[in-house]
């Protein structure tokens, strides 16, 4: 099972980094909601939701293609990494502009009162991140990722945490004003960190990899050297003139100890490649496209919802998504460690990868089911405990917890899409999501506000996943294609909704005790325990995780 500890390892190293940083995260977000209460927690994640649109820009799907093709043929990572962040920085200048244009626009619309002004200078500090972020830190990362060594990535990623949320609670309870743009200055100071890391890592690696190989050389000179110097005698004749004897071993016992240096300062030079620049151009496009149109399809009911209903409806609406966004990470790190892995053997044995997406979408269910059920129960106290009447979004929290596993089971399609280099249609099904949600957030916000903007995403999300994969089992030509992988992780959701609606009923409503946190929280507690004892049971007895299935999965993952 050598393939699949591999890819396990990768992804729990990035897992358990990206669930220390949503806890941690999801930490400061309460103290943010509870001290700055729901309108500045609503420009908070409005700045932020702004920022990630136009973040699209510089990343331009660039990523995928760089970690393909670098995972394929690590020879290539130094001529990426200098191209692709002379184009990243450009991309983001552009970004910044377009950035500063539309807020500006949107705020005069609105109006420039205190509220609009205090908008105006906290996008304006986070977008500064256009230049850096994506160009250069998650360029970096990249090329680790490629090189399959996503601990490093995950422990950069885990300290930038800590250094975010520890900066940031100092702000709100230092209370000097001007909480928000110092809070989007932590930010860019936590991208500079990761910055200074991982260029150092990469450069120590590059180093140690070059100079590694000339030394290499120079020992098999060395050899080489010895063997011609050494031969035996013949009868009646010298082999060797003692002369070219000596003047041979000399000169191989000193070899060039700055050919290294120079190799290394040679290959850390910036080139533009000008036909990279039209490959990676050409080959991303698409992917960029559809980066956007996740983007946009992810965070246009924050906007909407703020130019229909205000900064309040966003700070509750946010303070109930949270939850859900807080889960999404995952997505991202089963997407990257994935795709090297499928990449792999897509390139030799593409016959497997029906098979392979099939089981992975059954196992990822295994992973959320009980997180999209357990999360909801819990999240009663946590919202009591923001105080600001924000519990009053606990069923918009059940509605997005339940999109989630639509979500997750749609990341397992996208790297599918790349390795089979059908990015232009994951970016025409991308595209017709974002229409889909926006026409009904059009619609559902003016009505029923942050309810209708929760119930859109659930509907949404399970269109986008279906759409996936019908034209996923054609491009694959699986015919066997089916959902019998993830019908037992279903059942065992309806059977875990039952039993903890059925709880809740009886146990909370009407019940004063249950609406305060120390009540809520034992309430929350006995049904979240009661739910995992069911959905443990069902896993069992329905043997969905056997060690035959793990085992044949393996296989499938082999590449010989």
């Amino acid at each position: 099972m050598d393939r699949v500890g591999r890819m396990s390892k990768n992804a729990a190293a990035l897992i358990g980094a990206k669930v220390v940083t949503s806890v941690l995260t999801f930490f400061m977000l309460l103290v943010i909601n509870r001290n700055l209460g729901p309108e500045k927690a609503g420009i908070y994640a409005y700045a932020l939701v702004l920022y990630t649109l136009f973040q699209v820009i510089p990343d331009f799907g660039i990523g995928n293609i760089s970690i393909r093709d670098i995972s394929q043929d690590h020879g290539k990572i130094h001529t990426y990494f200098t191209n692709i962040v002379m184009m990243r920085l450009l991309m983001g200048i552009g970004a910044f502009s377009l950035l500063i244009i539309t807020n500006t626009v949107s705020i005069s619309l609105q109006g420039w009162n205190s509220v609009g002004w205090e908008k105006f200078w906290v996008v304006l500090t986070i977008g500064v991140c256009l230049m850096l972020e994506q160009p250069i830190s998650n360029t970096l990362a990249e090329c680790f990722i490629a090189l399959e060594k996503l601990t490093t990535v995950a422990l950069v990623y885990l300290v930038m945490a800590v250094l975010k949320v520890s900066l940031s609670l100092y702000v709100i309870f230092m209370g000097r004003g001007n909480e928000l743009v110092l809070l989007m200055a932590v930010y860019i100071l936590t991208i500079v960190y990761s910055i200074c890391n991982f260029y150092y890592l990469y450069r120590r690696a590059l180093k140690r990899d070059i100079l590694g190989a000339a030394d290499k050389e120079d020992a098999e000179d060395l050899v080489i050297a010895e063997t011609l110097t050494h031969r035996p005698e013949l009868s009646g004749e010298t082999a060797v003139p003692a002369d070219v004897s000596f003047a041979s071993i000399a000169k191989a016992e000193q070899p060039d100890l700055d050919a290294g240096m120079k190799a290394y300062r040679e290959a850390v030079r910036f080139r533009i490649d000008k036909e990279l620049w039209k490959y990676l151009l050409k080959s991303a496009w698409p992917l960029a496209v559809a980066s956007a149109g996740v983007t946009v399809y992810a965070g246009v009911d924050i906007p909407i919802l703020s130019w229909f209903k205000g900064d309040q409806e966003v700070g509750l609406y946010s303070a109930a998504a949270m939850f859900a966004k807080a889960a999404v990470f995952l997505t991202l790190a089963i997407n990257i460690a994935l795709l090297p892995a499928i990449s792999s053997v897509g390139g030799k044995y593409p016959e497997r990868l029906g098979e392979i997406w099939e089981r992975i979408m059954g196992y990822i269910l295994i992973i959320i089911v009980p997180i999209a059920v357990i999360i909801p129960v819990l999240a009663r106290p946590i919202l009591i405990i923001q105080e600001h009447n924000f519990v009053s979004a606990l069923h918009a929290v059940w509605l997005t917890m339940a999109a989630m596993n639509f979500t997750f089971l749609s990341s397992v399609c996208f790297p599918v899409f790349i390795v089979l280099d059908k990015q232009k249609k994951m970016t025409a099904i991308v595209v017709a999501g974002i229409g889909i949600k926006l026409a009904m957030n059009i619609i559902a916000i003016p009505l029923w506000g942050y309810t209708g903007a929760a119930v859109v995403m659930l509907i949404s999300e399970c269109a986008v996943f279906g759409i996936l994969f019908r034209v996923l089992s054609k491009e694959l030509d699986y015919a066997e294609a089916s959902l019998k992988f993830t019908i037992k992780p279903f059942v065992s959701l309806a059977l875990m909704y039952t039993v903890v609606f059925l709880m809740e009923f009886w146990l909370i409503r009407g019940n004063s005790a249950a609406m305060k946190a120390g009540g809520a929280l034992v309430y929350g507690l006995i049904i979240a325990a009661v739910a995992g004892i069911i959905y443990i049971v069902s896993i069992l007895l329905t043997g969905q995780l056997s060690r035959k299935g793990l085992n044949e999965l393996n296989d499938l993952l082999k590449v010989e």
